[in-house]
């Protein structure tokens, strides 16, 4: 939105505070031809409020990513959990059949003595 000003007012103001008529004149005229190029309060409040939609939009986004990356985790955890307990079983058992083994062996030699 242009910025609407009254360059006579603001020449005058500026040459009544000292400032050489001519200095006056250049800057009334680069403020008076900025045209879009300068935001006024009201669009850096627009401004304020889309971002915070935006920033509201992220966060939300953001606890649901957290959501499903907490399930995700959850099912994985849970997944290596079972396969650990396999795993852990089966050298178990292996543990187990060779002490077995191992003690057959041992009664069979403390018989053959």
């Amino acid at each position: 939105m242009p910025i609407t000003i009254d360059t006579l007012a603001a020449q005058r103001t500026m040459e009544a505070a000292g400032i050489e008529p001519a200095h006056a004149e250049a800057i009334v005229n680069a403020f008076a031809h900025t045209g879009d190029q300068v935001a006024t309060k009201a669009d850096i409040q627009r401004l304020e409020q889309r971002l915070e939609v935006e920033i509201s939009g992220v966060k939300t986004d953001m606890a649901a990513m957290k959501v499903a990356f907490t399930a995700q985790m959850d099912a994985f955890k849970t997944e290596l959990e079972a396969k650990i307990d396999s795993k852990v079983s089966a050298v178990g058992n292996r543990i187990l059949a060779a002490m077995l083994a191992f003690g057959g062996l041992l009664y069979a030699a403390l018989r053959i003595f």
